[in-house]
């Protein structure tokens, strides 16, 4: 494993690819959640137990995709394949997450919804994990910042046109719109894989020795001693998605605040879609600037400060035209949030080789953060009504304001650009000395 030498795909194919993979099944599972889910779940429950059965059924798939993520993990980087190990899992994914949105899409119980839930949230994240992870084995490190600036713009711009598309055709039914995601998902998954060059490791040697096994199971988790930054980086993450997780119930926030029409919660996000342009940018702007400052952690802590105001504004909002500002305001600042932190992640990375299993653990904040909210949602609005009144979604969007402001916090002890790090140019040593790969 000493003299393999690595595959490299021309950086704009790569580019390609990742924003291809990336920006469809991130966007698809994004706007499942702007109405798709929740009135799919209201077709089979009605509109009285939404709430109740969306907080159960959402947190319940949650959890099982934090469990199938790590375990996705592990499998993605030991697939033996001369095919590819992340091209493999980029087609694969998209054609099991084909057929369990389709289940979803014509589910006739809530157990079988959470099942097709869960399915194609595990199979659309091995399409991102591998398009994640093969632009943190192949694009140079001083460049990650404007690779994620530029892959960061995918699923944003996907989940733009997608709610654009949704707005416009706001009177076609659920499952329409289901069945246009899956096509435009499986297409773009299977040309990302088209455009990259993977390295396979078929014929590679196996030197593992008795018990490296239980070793690599028992140091699945990278050694805080040796790595402290992949930690911090966690924490950052898991913070600013239980902060991002609230966008999900802003379908229930405008029905409870507003009492909006199905129809009238389509239009508006048709409305608010094109502030996703301000991500877009956002992260552009942030990814190009942190390479040539050589700084990250000041664009991400200012990012999650921007988004903690802009839930303490969605809290006390009772005029629509302030959320839509509020939209715009937010998307800036993940946006932001998103590009750097990413290229901050690929550059603490601690292995080259375990890429795939490491970005499960980071990528699997949001799903956990998604199950810890969705559980603790209905609880967190009701204790809201009984001390402010109202719908309760001061107390909750504020309660999101404050995990915004520690994942500013856990970002700091983070080392900066420059500073010595063992991750990204050569394989890890003690990977190779365990034959890891």
């Amino acid at each position: 494993m000493e003299n393999y030498q690595w595959k490299k795909t021309p950086y704009i194919n790569l580019i390609i690819a990742a924003f291809l993979g990336i920006g469809t099944s991130i966007g698809a599972i994004v706007i499942l959640n702007f109405g798709l889910i929740q009135f799919n779940i209201i077709r089979l429950v009605g509109p009285e137990r939404v709430t109740e059965v969306f907080g159960i059924a959402s947190g319940i798939s949650s959890l099982a995709v934090v469990v199938l993520g790590l375990i996705g993990g592990v499998i993605a980087d030991k697939t033996r394949l001369k095919f590819g190990r992340r091209r493999f899992w980029m087609i694969a994914g998209s054609i099991g997450g084909a057929l369990s949105m389709l289940g979803l899409t014509y589910a006739t119980s809530i157990p079988m919804l959470v099942i097709a839930w869960c399915l194609l949230q595990f199979f659309y994240s091995m399409v991102s994990l591998s398009c994640y992870a093969i632009v943190a084995e192949q694009v140079e490190p001083e460049r990650f910042g404007r690779a994620s600036g530029l892959i960061g713009a995918a699923f944003p711009a996907f989940v733009m046109i997608g709610q654009m598309l949704m707005g416009a055709f706001a009177d076609s039914t659920v499952q329409s719109k289901l069945i246009a995601i899956i096509i435009v998902q499986l297409i773009s998954g299977v040309l990302a894989a088209s455009l990259v060059k993977d390295n396979d490791f078929a014929r590679v040697v196996n030197t593992k020795k008795k018990g490296i096994i239980w070793k690599e199971f028992r140091n699945f988790y990278p050694s805080f001693k040796l790595y402290p930054s992949f930690t911090w980086a966690l924490l950052t993450k898991i913070f600013i998605q239980v902060s991002n997780a609230g966008l999900s119930l802003m379908t229930l926030f405008y029905l409870a605040r507003f009492q909006f029409s199905e129809e009238k919660i389509f239009q508006i996000n048709g409305i608010t879609s094109p502030s996703i342009i301000i991500m877009v940018l956002a992260g552009l702007i942030g990814g190009f600037l942190s390479d040539k400052v050589k700084k990250q952690k000041p664009f991400v802590i200012g990012a999650a400060l921007i988004l903690a105001i802009c839930w303490v504004i969605f809290a006390f909002s009772f005029n629509i035209t302030w959320i839509i500002i509020g939209n715009f305001v937010l998307n800036f600042g993940f946006g932001m949030f998103s590009a750097v932190d990413n290229a901050l992640v690929n550059r603490i990375l601690p292995s080259k080789e375990s890429a795939g299993k490491d970005l499960a653990i980071i990528n699997n904040s949001a799903p956990l953060a998604n199950s810890l909210v969705n559980f603790a949602a209905p609880g967190i609005i009701a204790l809201g009504v009984s001390w402010f009144g109202g719908d309760g979604y001061i107390f909750f969007f504020l309660v999101l304001a404050v995990s915004a402001i520690f994942s500013a916090l856990a970002v700091i002890p983070i080392s900066e650009m420059g500073a010595q790090n063992r991750n990204k140019t050569d394989i890890d040593e003690t990977s190779l000395k365990t034959g890891s790969i």
